[in-house]
């Protein structure tokens, strides 16, 4: 069965109670999210989410994110004042000693077993193309793994994060590159893969990308269960191609940007303060600014595409979607993959997201039109949509030229 994992924030607490009927009032007949992740950062500040997963018997991960070794914190930053966390950037030389690594992977896993975690995340760095020197850490950090994990007789499932940036995902030219990564893996014997591909939706050629991303879903998946990591946009696109499910934030960090992420944190970055959570639009696949979405409400044309109509979700309609966002982006993630996972046969579930990111686009293409002419203030970022789109058509005309269901 098709996954959607769910990123949690402090924030969240009450959504995630509700979305789970902790709270009698809130039980509605609703789809719900397979599991629960948390950031590095929030055991320590909320043991509320986890006490939630325990009682909704859901799975709870907490992300390490290590690969902020990879570059400079703010020394007041949350993530380097974790038991594990270093405000400094680190060498691949300094991460690669032994020593280095068995203090790493003990206060790594020992902190998620501490607060609660169902399955344990091993460390792990953004490997961002060939002949990178993150290729030794990393497969390191899973050899080293294994061994704790073992002389500690850790039960629990592992997870393991291969974070790859998007050069890495060419089907010929990285093989021998990864080598040293895949051996690792073998060792590590792990329950599934999280594939944090960064940057998919970038580029000159999105659609290229995505197409790389779906052949190394294909080509991990034959050994083990594969998430997309950090995928809200293209979390359909993993699903239709056979991956175990996907990850995403509640209508924030919906795309992997890992080098960006990397950036937010360092010191001379200034707090842009905050801002109101984007409201997710299902028929586009992402969320958009909720002043935009005020403004489109007066084109009923437009309005009337991008409403939702699931009345367990959204009962008093477009303006449940405004007052209600965050619980509509999960339940809305949640039935859609449900949805996808129904379908049996690869053909239909890629025509299936061929006809819906064809009424994405034109969907995309009307909104973009309104701000065009200065009726909206933000257009549609179509990347992500285009991509799921080219890839989605391609794949479902090759899937029946070969009769492959």
């Amino acid at each position: 069965m098709a996954e959607m994992l769910i990123r949690a924030s402090v924030q969240d607490q009450a959504l995630l109670r509700k979305i789970f009927g902790i709270e009698p009032q809130h039980a509605r007949s609703i789809v719900r999210p397979n599991r629960i992740v948390v950031d590095a950062h929030v055991p320590l500040k909320t043991a509320e989410i986890a006490k939630t997963a325990r009682v909704a018997g859901v799975g709870y991960l907490i992300d390490p994110q290590t690969h902020f070794f990879q570059d400079v914190q703010s020394a007041g930053d949350r993530w380097a004042g974790l038991p594990f966390g270093l405000p400094r950037a680190l060498t691949p030389e300094e991460a690669c000693r032994p020593a280095f690594l068995t203090d790493l992977i003990r206060r790594v896993v020992d902190y998620q077993v501490h607060h609660g975690a169902t399955a344990v995340i091993p460390p792990y760095v953004h490997i961002d193309r060939p002949g990178s020197e993150w290729v030794d850490v990393q497969a390191a950090m899973w050899r080293k793994a294994k061994d704790y994990l073992l002389s500690e007789a850790v039960a629990l499932p592992v997870t393991a994060v291969m974070a790859l940036g998007w050069r890495m995902l060419h089907p010929v030219q990285v093989n021998e590159a990864l080598d040293p990564v895949m051996r690792s893996l073998f060792e590590l014997a792990p329950h599934e893969i999280a594939l944090a591909a960064s940057k998919i939706d970038d580029g000159v050629r999105p659609e290229e990308r995505a197409t790389e991303l779906v052949l190394m879903i294909e080509r991990l998946r034959h050994d083990y269960p594969v998430l997309l990591w950090q995928q809200g946009r293209l979390g359909e696109l993993g699903i239709a191609a056979a991956a175990a499910g996907y990850e995403t934030g509640v209508g924030w960090r919906e795309r992997c940007n890992l080098p960006e992420a990397l950036a937010s944190r360092r010191p001379s970055v200034a707090s842009s303060g905050f801002s109101p959570r984007p409201v997710y639009v299902a028929p586009l696949g992402l969320s958009l600014p909720r002043r935009s979405l005020q403004e489109i409400r007066q084109y009923r044309d437009v309005w009337t595409r991008l409403i939702c109509v699931d009345a367990d979700c959204c009962p008093a309609g477009g303006a449940a979607l405004l007052e209600n966002s965050h619980f509509h982006a999960v339940v809305q993630r949640a039935r859609r993959v449900a949805e996808l996972d129904m379908i049996d046969r690869s053909v239909w579930r890629w025509q299936n997201l061929a006809e819906a990111s064809d009424r994405g686009l034109e969907l995309a293409a009307r909104i973009n039109r309104l701000a065009n002419a200065g009726a909206v203030r933000n257009r549609v970022d179509t990347h992500a949509l285009a991509a799921v789109n080219a890839v989605s058509h391609l794949r479902r005309l090759d899937t029946r030229s070969t009769g492959v269901a």
